[in-house]
């Protein structure tokens, strides 16, 4: 039973510790740190936090590896009542600075290589892990993780934060080539937590194994959610196939929350699996794209006592449905229905489709997100009005149009039939065409750019560039070209084949023809 009321991520906290400090919380790289510990480091790097500066409503970045630390730095900045920006390790420095800059980062936690690969100046305050100290990308004061939390907290007191206030920003590609920063308030992550906790049925006895990047949405719920019911929270950085299954294995986990790449690499070990079933694993669960129905096939044959869910969702509102493991037979299309506490529409041209219509997943309920960090266009964009709230409700709630196309069938299951934009999901990420575009266009090489994702079972996406060069370079200019991305670009924006074309067909407008150009490409 829980000691406090569940408005903030510092509740969470603070009741898994007085219902079991001496429970295993975090588990990393073999070592196991507990509730207490994980209140009494989260106490010590609030209190340096404070002591730097940081106020409430400050934004501290969080750019390493996913670590113990890093849920630390997490929890540390909540409690000094600023917003934590967890920053995908795999971005490159150029991403990462923009992000910085955005938001306007008070201070960031980093390992120490990462932080020496920002360019000086970049962040005033920063905590560093390592050995040695990073010698660029910081003006002013640096300070040794290790140190401050041997050091203790207990000096400075936690700042008293709503469920209101903005606990972190979660970026994600926007259609302008930069990605926006989805502003997450503390409602939003608790009653997130709380949601999935009650489907999935988690329990302090659980051992969620973490391969999401807390950068994610869904990686960073399998923190809150652990959080909430005292669970552990199994730390797994390798992808590789066969360091999935030895974690998998070695502690024993009963949840392990993936995107479809995960099961495709998991499926490698499909004879492993078979000579040597995973009887303590409970349950999975799929987001970040359509699992394809073989693989989904394979893992019901192998894992016959584990409970599969396949859920949606998008930043914007973190988790809209999910098809519980007795309704798989209606297949990958499906994506099931609304989440506890959530109502989803099915809107077109202002009004509810009727069963078997196509129209816009619209997502109402407590896990809408703030909206766009500094976009106020983008953020009216799809934080809009609820479309059948009554006139008479002024200034009534926002409610999220997702840009997906669904169905629902006579009995309120929906099924995912489209998007209206052009977003690419590749390998568990969401990006947009123009972010592509922006890195081929800057390799200096390249003239004009169109990138677009074509249908992959195993990545959801690949991805296709189609550019023209710049004074007429040859085809040989596509292996720099691919080198110049690998350099300057996460490797799942890194186009699997690039197509090099003399000139880009345009609109009558004068814009790239981009359907023009995927269609031809499909055609061949």
């Amino acid at each position: 039973m829980n000691v406090h009321p569940e408005f903030t991520v510092q509740h969470l906290l603070r009741n898994a510790v007085e219902r079991g400090p001496e429970r295993v919380a975090i588990v990393d790289d073999g070592a196991g740190h507990t509730y207490e510990e994980l209140a009494r480091c989260s106490d010590a790097l609030c209190a340096a936090l404070l002591d730097e500066g940081v106020q409430k409503g400050d934004r501290v970045g969080i750019y390493m590896e996913k670590s113990w630390e890093a849920v630390v730095a997490m929890l540390a900045a909540s409690r000094a009542g600023a917003a934590f920006v967890n920053i995908n390790p795999l971005l490159k420095p150029r991403q990462v600075q923009y992000m910085v800059r955005d938001c306007a980062m008070r201070a960031i936690v980093g390992d120490s290589d990462k932080l020496a690969s920002l360019e000086p100046g970049t962040v005033g305050t920063a905590f560093y892990k390592g050995s040695e100290p990073p010698q660029t990308g910081v003006a002013g004061s640096l300070l040794n993780v290790a140190e401050v939390l041997r050091r203790g907290g207990g000096r400075r007191t936690p700042r008293s934060v709503l469920e209101i206030d903005l606990a972190t920003i979660l970026y994600t590609s926007g259609s302008t080539g930069l990605p926006k920063g989805v502003a997450v308030s503390q409602r939003n992550l608790v009653v997130g937590a709380q949601i999935v906790s009650t489907y999935l049925e988690n329990t302090k006895e659980d051992r969620i194994l973490s391969a999401l990047p807390f950068s994610f949405d869904y990686g960073l719920n399998q923190l809150t959610t652990s959080l909430r019911v005292g669970a552990t929270l199994i730390i797994q950085n390798s992808r590789l196939p066969g360091d999935l299954l030895e974690g998998l294995r070695r502690y024993e986990a009963t949840g392990f929350p993936g995107v479809p790449p995960l099961w495709a690499l998991l499926l490698r070990n499909a004879r492993s699996l078979a000579e040597r079933p995973l009887t303590h694993l409970r349950y999975i669960t799929n987001t970040g794209g359509r699992i394809p129905q073989a693989n989904l096939d394979e893992l019901r044959r192998l894992l016959t006592g584990t409970r599969i869910y396949l859920m949606y969702g998008l930043t914007e509102a973190f988790r809209s449905t999910y098809l519980p493991p007795e309704e798989l037979d209606r297949g990958t299309e499906c994506i099931g229905r609304p989440i506890p506490n959530t109502e989803i529409l099915v809107i077109k041209d202002g009004r509810e489709c009727a069963p078997g219509e196509v129209g816009e997943l619209v997502h109402r309920g407590p896990t809408v997100a703030q909206g766009y960090w500094g976009k106020e266009e983008a953020t009216r964009k799809a934080y809009r009005p609820n479309p059948l709230a009554p006139a008479q409700l002024l200034n009534g709630e926002r409610v999220v149009y997702s840009g997906d196309l669904v169905r629902r069938d006579e009995e309120g299951f929906l099924y995912f039939v489209g998007r209206e934009d052009a977003m690419i999901k590749s390998q568990g990420y969401r990006m947009s065409p123009e972010e592509i575009e922006n890195v081929l266009v800057s390799s200096g090489l390249v003239r004009e750019a169109c990138a677009f994702g074509v249908p992959d079972p195993g990545l959801g996406h690949q991805v296709v560039a189609v550019v023209s060069l710049k004074g007429g370079g040859g085809e040989d200019a596509v292996g720099s070209i691919r080198e110049y991305a690998m350099q300057n670009a996460p490797p799942y924006m890194v186009p699997k084949e690039i197509l090099v074309r003399e000139d880009l067909p345009k609109t009558a407008s004068g814009k790239i023809d981009r359907k023009g150009i995927r269609s031809a490409y499909t055609d061949r």
